[in-house]
């Protein structure tokens, strides 16, 4: 019902396509996403790795980050704690973010505790920690946008690559900004979230991601 009352001023096609966009680029997938190019497609990072440690690193991410969280939101909605899995109100994100603090910590702590793997992976996740630790604090006054704050991060960590020399191109930054421009756009369209709620996410994401892979 929220949906339908927030978009009504939109086109059918228009709230069709952002809704497959925010699903598409759900926040636990562009962090899939962007270790999928950490491991897979970076030209230095994982260099040497055989495939199977490369499938492991990423799996170990699906796995903690992606389908642990997931399933706590199917819980929540099958138990009848929350109304929807989109979790819509304030109340609703709480249970959820707690437990994607924990799993993100644990996959960081994974992560630490292998000298192997390659420490911009390692701050990555923590910089998952630490955002949705602050977006944990933040949901008491106000209903932060996820996509944006995923989106933030993509950002932070596109830019420490071409900060640090790894990639010469800015083909990843550029990519970047593209789907942070259509998630945010689809996020206006398809959701009841304000230009301050999607704006704050964008800054806490990126600050986090910052913080995490400098500090």
């Amino acid at each position: 019902m929220k949906d339908l009352d927030q978009t009504q001023e939109y086109p059918k096609y228009m709230i069709v396509l952002a809704r497959v966009l925010s699903f598409v680029f759900h926040p636990l997938f562009i962090g899939v996403l962007m270790a999928f190019y950490l491991i897979y497609l970076h030209p230095t990072y994982f260099l040497g790795f055989s495939g199977k440690s490369k499938l492991l690193k990423l799996m170990t991410i699906i796995n903690n980050n992606v389908f642990f969280p997931m399933l706590v939101v199917a819980l929540l909605k099958g138990l009848g704690f929350s109304n929807s899995i989109h979790l819509s109100t304030q109340k609703e994100r709480i249970i959820p973010y707690i437990a994607s603090i924990t799993f993100f910590f644990w996959t960081y702590y994974v992560f630490r505790s292998q000298p192997e793997t390659p420490r911009i992976i390692v701050n990555m996740c923590r910089a998952m920690f630490f955002a949705s630790s602050a977006a944990l604090i933040i949901n008491n006054y106000f209903k932060i946008s996820m996509h944006g704050i995923a989106c933030g991060g993509m950002l932070g960590l596109s830019y420490l690559m071409i900060a640090d020399g790894t990639v010469s191109a800015g083909i990843p930054m550029m990519a970047s900004l593209c789907i942070t421009a259509l998630v945010i756009t689809a996020r206006k369209i398809a959701s009841n979230h304000t230009w301050f709620e999607l704006i704050t996410g964008l800054l806490v994401g990126l600050i986090c991601q910052m913080t995490a892979l400098w500090f």
